[in-house]
C-alpha cells in the first residue's frame, strides 16, 4: 500500500542523513502518515487491515471530511476518534478545558455545527488548520449539513445563498429540527429568497420548533404562524382585520385571497382535474416574472404571501406543480418580544393550536396582568379542547407571583412550568377574579417548575399552595427568593420534603441557607430518590462559628443519601474549608457521587493541594467529575501545578485560566 510513496520516504532519509537539526524537518513516520493520509479514497477501505496502533496515530492527521468518512471503519475496530474530535473543538474554542463527558457522537457534531455556521455565513477560517487541508468547500457543507439540528437564520443572505446550494438546503430540510430565527427586520424588508429557505425548512422540512431571540416584527411572526397549528380547517391570518396601516389602493385579501387558508380540494383519482365544460386544459408554462409580481403586489397588510408561489419561483424547475405546497406543523416556539403587536397575533391562535407542546414568552419589560390573564385564558381554551398537546410553558417577566397560579388553574395538565418575576413589578396587585380557582385538594401534572424571583421581600405564599398541588414533581428550581415575615427559606424546604417524595433535582440558588441546615438534613434523609442537589450561592457557612463541623453535617448527609449523583457548592465561600469535602469518601459506605461543583469558593492553591493529598487517602469514585473553576488558583502557579496534578489523577477535573488579579476578588475574600 505504501510503494507509491518510497520516493517522498527516500528523500526524507536523506534529509535525515544529512543530519539537518531544523526543528521544522518532519521527521520520517510524519512524512509517510501525511501522505497516507492524503489518499483516504484507498484508506477508508483497508483501515480494517492496519495495525491500531497506526490507525491511532493516523487520525489527526485527516481532515474532518475524511475523518467523519472513516470513523465507521475505526469503530470496527475498537477504536474510537473522540480524541480527535476533541482537539479539533480545543483547537476552535481556545484552550480552556472541555467537559471529558461527552460520546463520540456528540463531540462530533459539536464540531459540524460551529464550522458549519462559519461555513455557510462566510466567515474564515484559519489557514493553517490542518482539519480543513485539502477540503473542497462544497463538499465540507454537504457533510456538515447532516449533523445540522439547529440551524441560525439570519437576515443577510449567507455567503454562498440558499439558492445557490440547493443540494445543502435538501439537506437540512431532513436533518434540522429547529430554527433559530436571528432577524428584527419587517417582513416586507427580508429578501424573498430568505423567506424561502424558511418555507422549505418549515413546511417541507422536520424543522417544528421556533426560537425567535429579538423582537419580531408582528407581520413577520404571522407569516411564521398562520396555517401552521390546526390543519384542515378555514381561518384567517391574526393580522388580516387590522387596517389602520393600509395604503390607499393596497390589495386587500379579499381581492387577493392570500391570508386566508382554505380546505385543500382533493384531487380526483386519475390525478387530473375537472373543469366546469369536462374538458380538460393545458397549463399555460410558468411566468417568472408574474410570480414575482404576485409576490410584491398581491398581499394584505401583513403580507401572508402563499408559500406556493415561493417555491414556483426559487425551485429548480420553472413548470407549475398542480399539488400545493403542504403545511408544517410547528410544536415548539420561544420568543424574546418587546414590541407592542406580538400578543394579539398569537393570542387568537393559542385556543385551536392543538399541536403546540411547548411556548416560551419572554421579555425585557414586564408582562401587564391583563396580558397575563389573557393568557391564562387561552390556554383554558385550549386544555378544554380534545387533543391538546402543551406541556411546557415557560413565562416571564410576571409583575405578581400569584399568577402563577392563574396560568397553572387556566392548563392544569402541564408538566413543565417556569416563570420569571420582575423586580419593578413586585408590589402590583393582579385581580384574579376572572380565572376561577380549582378546589385547593385539585393535583397539578406539573413534574418540572422553575420560579425565579427577585431577592427583595416577597410574598411567595403561591409557591407554597403550588407545591402542595404537585405530588408527581421531579424536578424544583427555585432562585432568588428573600426572607420575609410570612415566607423563610425553611418553610419552603419543609413544604418539599413533605409534599414532594418524588423530586429528584433540587437547585437552590441565591437563597439565605445559613441557618437551614437541620431541615436540609432532614430534607435529605426523607427524601430517598433525590439525584441532583445544587445549593449555588447560599451563604452556607455564612453565620455559623465552627464552620468545617456544620460542612461536616452536610457531608454526612450526602454520605447517607445513597441515590445522590450530583453535588453543587459553588460560591458559598468554603475556601480553607474545602478539605472537609474529602470526607465524603471516608469510611466503610463512601458518597457515590459522580458530579462535585465547587466553583467560586476562594479556593487557593495550597487549599485546593491539601483537599487533593486527603483525596489521596481516601479516593473517590474513578468517575467523579470535579469543577474547580473561578477560584484563585493564579495566586501560587507551582503549587496550583502540583494541585491540579494530583486531582487529575484521582477523578476528571474542570478548571479554567480564570485571572483573580482582574476581579475584586481580594476585596470580597477578605470582608
Amino acid at each position: 500500500m505504501f510503494v507509491p510513496y518510497l520516493e517522498q520516504i527516500r528523500r526524507a532519509n536523506d534529509i535525515r542523513m544529512a543530519k539537518v537539526t531544523s526543528t521544522n524537518t518532519p521527521s520520517l513516520k510524519e512524512l509517510c502518515l501525511k501522505t497516507v493520509s492524503r489518499h483516504m479514497d484507498v484508506l477508508d477501505k483497508k483501515a480494517i487491515d492496519l495495525p491500531v496502533s497506526l490507525i491511532k496515530e493516523l487520525l489527526p492527521h485527516l481532515n474532518i471530511i475524511d475523518l467523519d468518512r472513516i470513523q465507521p471503519a475505526v469503530n470496527g475496530r475498537g477504536v474510537s476518534t473522540s480524541f480527535v474530535w476533541a482537539g479539533i473543538l480545543r483547537e476552535i474554542t481556545g484552550p480552556r478545558k472541555v467537559s471529558a463527558r461527552l460520546t463520540e457522537e456528540e463531540w462530533r457534531e459539536k464540531i459540524m455545527n460551529k464550522l458549519f455556521n462559519m461555513a455557510f455565513y462566510g466567515l474564515r477560517f484559519r489557514g493553517d488548520a490542518k482539519y480543513l487541508l485539502n477540503v473542497n468547500f462544497n463538499a465540507l457543507l454537504l457533510v456538515m449539513a447532516k449533523y445540522i439540528q439547529h440551524l441560525p437564520v439570519y437576515r443577510t443572505s449567507p455567503h454562498c445563498g440558499f439558492i445557490n446550494q440547493r443540494a445543502v438546503l435538501n439537506i437540512l430540510e431532513k436533518t434540522v429540527k429547529c430554527i433559530k430565527l436571528e432577524v428584527n427586520n419587517q417582513l416586507r424588508e427580508l429578501p424573498r429568497d430568505f423567506l424561502y429557505a424558511l418555507h422549505r425548512l418549515l413546511d417541507h422540512g422536520e424543522a417544528r420548533e421556533i426560537i425567535i431571540r429579538h423582537s419580531p416584527d408582528p407581520r413577520l411572526l404571522a407569516w411564521i404562524l398562520h396555517g401552521r397549528g390546526p390543519q384542515g380547517t378555514r381561518h384567517q391570518c391574526p393580522m388580516e382585520s387590522n387596517h389602520e396601516d393600509m395604503k390607499p389602493g393596497e390589495p386587500t385579501a379579499e381581492t387577493t385571497g392570500a391570508c386566508v387558508e382554505l380546505e385543500e380540494e382533493e384531487p380526483d383519482k386519475d390525478g387530473k382535474e375537472e373543469f366546469e365544460d369536462g374538458t380538460p386544459s393545458k397549463r399555460p408554462r410558468l411566468n417568472i416574472a408574474s410570480v414575482k409580481e404576485q409576490l410584491e403586489g398581491a398581499t394584505c397588510q401583513c403580507q401572508c404571501m402563499e408559500p406556493k408561489p415561493l417555491c414556483q419561483m426559487f425551485g429548480p424547475s420553472a413548470s407549475p406543480s398542480r399539488l400545493s405546497c403542504p403545511k408544517g406543523q410547528i410544536h415548539s416556539l420561544a420568543m424574546n418580544y418587546a414590541r407592542d403587536g406580538i400578543l394579539p397575533v398569537l393570542f387568537p391562535l393559542l385556543p385551536s393550536w392543538l399541536c403546540l407542546r411547548s411556548l416560551s414568552l419572554h421579555s425585557a419589560w414586564t408582562f401587564e396582568a391583563v396580558d397575563a390573564l389573557r393568557l391564562a385564558e387561552c390556554l383554558q381554551q385550549l386544555s378544554k379542547r380534545q387533543g391538546c398537546s402543551l406541556t411546557e410553558l415557560s413565562v416571564g417577566c410576571l409583575p405578581n407571583p400569584a399568577l402563577m397560579e392563574s396560568l397553572l388553574n387556566g392548563c392544569p395538565t402541564l408538566r413543565s412550568f417556569s416563570m420569571e418575576i420582575h423586580p419593578v413589578a413586585e408590589f402590583h396587585k393582579a385581580p384574579m377574579g376572572r380565572i376561577p380557582l380549582p378546589a385547593q385538594h385539585t393535583d397539578l401534572s406539573l413534574e418540572k417548575l422553575c420560579v425565579k424571583v427577585p431577592n427583595l421581600t416577597t410574598n411567595m405564599g403561591s409557591l407554597l399552595r403550588v407545591l402542595k398541588r404537585c405530588p408527581h414533581l421531579t424536578s424544583l428550581h427555585v432562585s432568588g427568593i428573600s426572607r420575609s415575615p410570612v415566607f423563610s427559606p425553611s418553610h419552603l424546604i419543609n413544604t418539599v420534603a413533605v409534599s414532594n417524595r418524588q423530586l429528584k433535582e433540587l437547585i437552590l440558588e441565591e437563597i439565605n441557607l445559613s441557618d437551614c441546615h437541620s431541615v436540609i438534613s432532614q430534607l435529605m434523609d426523607n427524601n430517598c430518590v433525590l439525584e441532583a442537589l445544587s445549593l449555588k450561592d447560599c451563604r452556607l457557612l455564612e453565620k455559623c462559628s465552627e464552620k468545617d463541623d456544620v460542612l461536616r453535617q452536610l457531608v454526612s448527609s450526602v454520605r447517607s443519601a445513597s441515590s445522590l449523583q450530583s453535588l453543587n457548592l459553588s460560591q458559598n465561600r468554603l475556601a480553607k474549608n474545602v478539605k472537609v469535602l474529602a470526607e465524603l469518601f471516608i469510611g466503610p459506605s463512601p458518597s457515590t457521587l459522580k458530579e462535585l461543583n465547587i466553583s467560586s469558593n476562594f479556593i487557593k492553591p495550597s487549599e485546593l493541594l491539601e483537599l487533593g493529598r486527603l483525596l489521596e487517602a481516601h479516593r473517590p469514585p474513578q468517575n467523579l467529575l470535579l469543577t474547580v473553576k473561578s477560584n484563585p488558583l493564579d495566586r501560587d502557579l507551582a503549587v496550583r501545578d502540583v494541585a491540579l496534578g494530583t486531582l487529575s489523577q484521582l477523578c476528571e477535573l474542570i478548571t479554567d485560566h480564570w485571572n483573580s488579579r482582574d476581579t475584586m476578588a481580594d476585596h470580597i475574600s477578605s470582608m
